[in-house]
Formats: C-alpha cells, structure tokens, sequence
C-alpha cells in the first residue's frame, strides 16, 4: 500500500486512507494495463480486475513479517500462471503469507502441502465474519 502512493517510510502500524489507496491503485492499473494487487498486510489485498478486497487470513502471534510481500507476490504469481482469477490469486498470496509471518527469525516459506489446512482456516474465517 505505502509504495503504490509512493510512502517512503512509512511508521509501524500506519495506513494508507482507503480513498487515496484506491485512486493510486486505479492509476497503477490504467498506466500498466495489467492486473493490479496491493498488499495491505494483515489485511489481505485489493485486486483489480473487478476492484475486490481480499482479506488476509487471521493467524495467531507471535508473528516476523519477514518475507511476508514477497511470499505473497510469490503465492499470486504462481496462482496466476496457473490459471487463476486475480481474486483467487490473491487468496493464495494471502494463504502463503500467512504461514510464512509465523516462521520467526528467518524469511519464511510455505510448502504446498499447508495450504488446503489454511485455505480451510481462511474460510472458517470467512464464515465467521459472515454467518
């Protein structure tokens, strides 16, 4: 979120406002003519192509973001590649980082094989936002 308004340093637990997010990711999106993603941390992502918020899977601390933007670009790239929405790319990303914040002290990573457990986690989750 802080490099697509161009936020240099951002300080620990500042936001970019929603309305100044959105007109730089729609301004990312029509200078690129590509799919947009913007992380937003614990949050999740925004994605283009329809502009949909996509939240991040909730996850217990102690927690190292470490890793965690570029486990997530990781995540919707191969999603991508694979077929995916930009949506469903973004859930993946957010799956994958999700597993990676909690390996402290290192830059973490994410087997395949843990990601049916968090998907089915994200979706609980899901649920219990929206029963």
């Amino acid at each position: 979120q802080f490099e697509a308004v161009g936020h240099d340093f951002p300080l620990p637990g500042e936001k970019v406002p929603r309305d100044r997010l959105l007109a730089a990711a729609e301004e990312l999106r029509a200078r690129n003519k590509a799919p947009v993603f913007v992380t937003l941390g614990a949050e999740g992502m925004i994605v283009s192509d329809p502009w949909t918020r996509v939240p991040g899977v909730r996850v217990e601390e102690p927690t190292d973001p470490t890793g965690a933007g570029d486990s997530a670009s990781a995540g919707t790239a191969l999603a991508l590649c694979s077929g995916a929405t930009p949506a469903e790319a973004a859930v993946v990303g957010n799956l994958v980082a999700s597993i990676t914040v909690q390996q402290l002290g290192t830059t973490g990573v994410a087997r395949p094989d843990q990601l049916p457990e968090r998907l089915a986690l994200w979706q609980r989750q899901r649920e219990e936002d929206h029963p």
